[in-house]
């Protein structure tokens, strides 16, 4: 069952719509070919003027530094599909008013058959704008692609005087640290003759040094042992004299000794 929508739902949906001429409402009762004719006109009064309002000037003038920058399209593709989406919505909306209005009439199938053939006429004026409007599309992203490559390959046309001259001047800075690099070889290799007779200067006055500091440490070692003997010998002498001192004692203790002996009186005279 084909379901009419309510007048209300349909301004809602489509507000432009509502303001066709009476003579698209009543092209249902005009002969076939002349209906058609009709209506394929009507359907372009409802599209023409939104895709006129979609579409800008081609040869608009850009805002200053947009060079580089993706250009406006000179026509709004979006609008125009939603325009032609909103005709087939449409064109479907009237098809089923036409079928409702058929079941009202003697012949149906004829009249369903007329309201097809007027769908059918419609739906092929639509779709032929939605192919053109999808060339028209695509034709500007490549023709937008191209100058942006373009642009591109300009901008990196500009710029390789720049780069040459950083490779050049990257080369030259480079031949030049080489060059400093050899003479400071150079100069290392003539000053390795003077090198060398440094380092035997080193190496024999450190020699000499290490010569010197074993000599002072065997003297210092030799000293130490002669006070070690002089030490002992000092000690040998302190005894032997205190050995002399004592046997001097001794003696003269016994001489002492006998002395009295002799001085004694002897009862028997002898």
């Amino acid at each position: 069952m084909i379901v009419k929508p309510h007048p209300t739902a349909l301004a809602a949906a489509f507000p432009d719509r509502l303001a066709i001429p009476a003579v698209l409402r009543a092209a249902r009762f005009l002969p076939a070919q002349v209906r058609l004719a009709v209506l394929a006109a009507g359907l372009a009064a409802l599209i023409l003027p939104t895709l006129g309002q979609a579409q800008a000037a081609p040869g608009a003038a850009q805002p200053p530094g947009a060079a580089g920058a993706a250009q406006t399209p000179p026509r709004d593709f979006a609008a125009e599909r939603k325009a032609i989406s909103d005709s087939r919505a449409w064109t479907t909306y009237r098809y089923g008013t036409a079928e409702h209005d058929c079941y009202n009439k003697f012949f149906v199938t004829h009249c369903i058959d007329k309201a097809k053939d007027v769908q059918r006429a419609e739906l092929q004026v639509l779709r032929k704008r939605e192919l053109e409007v999808g060339d028209a599309e695509r034709a500007f992203k490549a023709a937008e692609r191209d100058r942006q490559q373009a642009i591109q390959r300009a901008q990196y046309e500009a710029e390789q005087p720049g780069r040459d001259a950083n490779e050049r001047a990257s080369r030259e800075s480079y031949e030049r640290k080489q060059q400093e690099q050899k003479l400071r070889d150079a100069q290392h290799e003539a000053d390795a003759p003077q090198r060398a007779a440094n380092a035997q200067a080193y190496d024999k006055k450190q020699a000499d040094f290490d010569a010197r500091v074993k000599a002072a440490q065997e003297q210092g070692a030799q000293q130490a042992r002669q006070r070690q003997e002089n030490v002992k010998a000092y000690d040998q002498k302190q005894r032997d004299a205190e050995q002399r001192q004592k046997d001097v004692d001794e003696r003269r203790a016994k001489a002492k000794e006998q002395q009295g002996q002799a001085s004694a009186p002897r009862p028997f005279g002898f």
